[in-house]
């Protein structure tokens, strides 16, 4: 009985573990080039956005952020333009003399605040306050949007280099294949028609070559607007 137990704990054991296995992704760095370290490509993904985020996009979303906090604090010391003094003199102290009678007090101060000033002043912290919150909103919806888009920029560059590396390929067998019908047509072994038949399928292949390079060609300028540096040289840093 306790022979049987065990057996039926290691079988279980064993087929959790297989399950676990089985459920988890080749690559969770990307959707291309699964055989490349992990770690490596998410060190690369995280330079990318950071990169990316010194873009002048961001850094206005960062200067909205400080005039915000700049209005919020003026208007905190507003009150002290709201507030105006008054002195008055009386005759004794502007043109004194042994005939005047004295008065007292010599002078008189005043100090005006306008009525509606709470209420008005209330309000203002409150707008500039409402500011700096969507001064903060917008930068980070600025911040998911850049690293998005560098994000899926990145992953259209990987996805164009391995396409331009499957259609050289092609491009090269195609390119052979040419050759071979071309040396057996002046040798007689084909025909006119057989070898004719070849070099469309060459210039085809030659075609979607062509194409492939200028797609990542292009995903590669795309990024290095993004990130301001050569996409070539950073990852140069990061297989070293």
């Amino acid at each position: 009985m306790i022979k049987r137990l065990f057996q039926f704990i290691l079988a279980a054991v064993v087929f959790n573990c297989s399950i676990s296995f089985a459920q988890t992704p080749y690559s969770k760095g990307s959707t291309f080039l699964a055989g490349k370290d992990t770690a490596v490509l998410m060190d690369i993904r995280e330079k990318l956005v950071q990169l990316a985020l010194q873009n002048p996009g961001f850094e206005i979303a960062d200067r909205k952020i400080n005039i915000a906090a700049y209005q919020v604090s003026k208007a905190k010391g507003d009150w002290l333009a709201a507030i105006s003094g008054n002195i008055n003199l009386n005759e004794i102290t502007i043109n004194p003399s042994g005939n005047n009678q004295i008065f007292y007090p010599l002078w008189n101060v005043g100090v005006t605040l306008p009525l509606n000033y709470f209420s008005q002043n209330r309000y203002v912290n409150k707008i500039a306050k409402e500011n700096l919150y969507i001064a903060n909103a917008e930068k980070n919806e600025k911040y998911r949007m850049i690293r998005t888009k560098i994000l899926t920029k990145y992953e259209d560059f990987l996805m164009y280099r391995e396409m331009l590396e499957l259609q050289n390929r092609a491009t090269q067998d195609a390119y052979l294949v040419y050759k071979q019908k071309e040396s057996d047509f002046k040798d007689d072994t084909i025909t006119f028609d057989e070898y004719n038949k070849a070099f469309p399928v060459y210039k085809e292949q030659q075609d979607k070559r062509l194409k492939a390079q200028r797609d990542f060609n292009v995903s590669k300028l795309e990024i290095e607007e993004l990130i301001g540096i050569s996409i070539d040289e950073l990852l140069q840093q990061y297989q070293k």
